[in-house]
């Protein structure tokens, strides 16, 4: 199998070639899925100093248990429970009064001066602010351009589930937007 055929081989290909030893397989589903473990652990985290050992944890786990996958192509299903159950474990782990999830920002301020960064500052805060799920539908969405479909499968709720969480985190975020300032600040 070359990974440069005109057909990419599924998920189930690239898991069967790691088990029979190939890193090129193994690299190739990192490649497929290094974004979206990253939204992932985003969307549960926020920016957090550890984000990319996360993320290097979260893949690490994948391959040390590739022999446990009941079907080779559900991995994105397989991963993305991985990068939950080890964001739950570094939630555990905070230190009493560490900052709640519902407050994190999902990158620094943007610096202030022009309106245009003022207002994504403000964008970067509410989104950081919206509950968990809310959030990782909106980042899966927007940030990693998924179908709802896949998300879905990905998240294992339905269609209308994710719809109905993405309708959520607009009409959140878009009254939180136009809120006076005093409110949101």
């Amino acid at each position: 199998m070359t990974l440069s055929e005109p057909n990419p081989p599924g998920d189930d290909d690239l898991v069967r070639a790691s088990l029979d030893g190939s890193r090129e397989a193994f690299g190739a589903l990192v490649e497929r899925y290094a974004r979206r473990v990253r939204a992932i652990c985003l969307a549960r985290l926020g920016m957090h100093h550890e984000l990319d050992d996360l993320v290097q944890d979260v893949f690490l786990r994948a391959y040390q248990g590739l022999t446990r996958i009941a079907q080779p192509s559900a991995f994105g299903g397989y991963l993305h429970k991985i990068a939950h159950n080890l964001c739950v474990d570094r939630i555990r782990r905070k230190k009493p009064g560490a900052v709640s999830l519902e407050v994190v920002e999902l990158d620094p301020p943007a610096p202030a001066g022009r309106e245009e960064d003022d207002r994504l500052g403000k964008l970067r805060r509410l989104v950081g602010r919206l509950p968990e799920a809310l959030r990782e539908a909106l980042l899966l969405f927007y940030f990693e351009e998924h179908p709802v479909a896949e998300i879905a499968r990905s998240l294992g709720i339905t269609e209308a589930a994710v719809n109905q969480r993405l309708h959520r985190a607009r009409t959140s975020l878009r009254e939180a937007f136009d809120a006076p300032r005093s409110a949101t600040s």
